[in-house]
């Protein structure tokens, strides 16, 4: 008794208590931060999808305005050619109402929705535009933002193709390409037309709802990981291009 009451035998029982509280605390402390950088993380993370939701959505309405506005300067022209525009306008509706929800689609549904709304395009400029695609089959299934190239192809059908006096083309290109530097694999997205001025004050890619709103998307699911510029090559062509890091999601 005297050995377990003694002040030694005290000292190491409270020493001892108090080393086991400590070590409790900062257990419990440890456990409280960790679950509240889960719980932020995943608050931001659904900040993040909302506000890229809400990117997708502005594109929507500015996409079928411009395409409606299209259709109805055919009506007073052209009215055989307008009604099969409104046929096309019915496909890409309901591709639009199946993908609405889908942030990241694959690349083989993104060029079917640029194939139908080239088509759409085509029938009013088929004398002006020639449409090439090279696409890669083996990267057909990897995923990438919805209605991506949409806002790149209707600025080439806008500045390229519309302005010129001669016949011209627009070219979509898709690869998987590998970055020498660091090895890594990327998805190159290429958009570029035939165009008869070259000043970029005319064509400037990187102003309007489109562009900035790809941007902005790119910024929201890649952070600074993505390549995205757009510039002459040379007078008579222009290049829009984006790279994305594969398998980065």
């Amino acid at each position: 008794m005297k050995d377990f009451f003694g002040p030694n035998g005290m000292v190491g029982m409270v020493v001892g208590s108090f080393s086991s509280l400590i070590e409790l605390l900062v257990l419990m402390a440890l456990f409280f931060a960790i679950d509240y950088q889960k719980r932020y993380l995943k608050n931001q993370k659904e900040l993040i999808a909302a506000q890229l939701a809400s990117l997708q959505m502005q594109l929507h309405p500015h996409f079928l305005f411009n395409t409606l506005h299209s259709i109805s300067s055919m009506i007073d022209i052209d009215p055989r050619k307008a009604q099969k525009m409104l046929t096309k306008m019915g496909t890409l509706m309901r591709t639009l109402l199946e993908n609405d929800l889908e942030q990241m689609i694959t690349i083989e549904k993104e060029v079917d929705f640029i194939k139908d709304y080239l088509d759409l395009e085509q029938i009013r400029y088929a004398d002006k535009m020639a449409i090439h695609y090279q696409v890669s089959k083996d990267i057909l299934q990897t995923k990438v933002p919805n209605m991506i190239l949409q806002p790149l192809v209707e600025n080439a059908i806008k500045y390229g193709i519309v302005p010129a006096i001669k016949p011209g083309e627009i070219c979509i290109e898709i690869k998987r390409t590998k970055d020498e530097s660091s090895l890594k694999d990327y998805i190159d997205l290429k958009i570029s037309n035939t165009s008869e001025n070259n000043e970029s004050a005319i064509h400037d890619k990187g102003t309007g709802l489109g562009i900035q709103n790809i941007r902005k998307r790119l910024e929201g699911i890649y952070a600074d990981g993505f390549l995205f510029e757009s510039r002459f090559v040379n007078p008579k062509l222009y290049v829009a291009q984006i790279s994305l890091p594969l398998n980065s999601l």
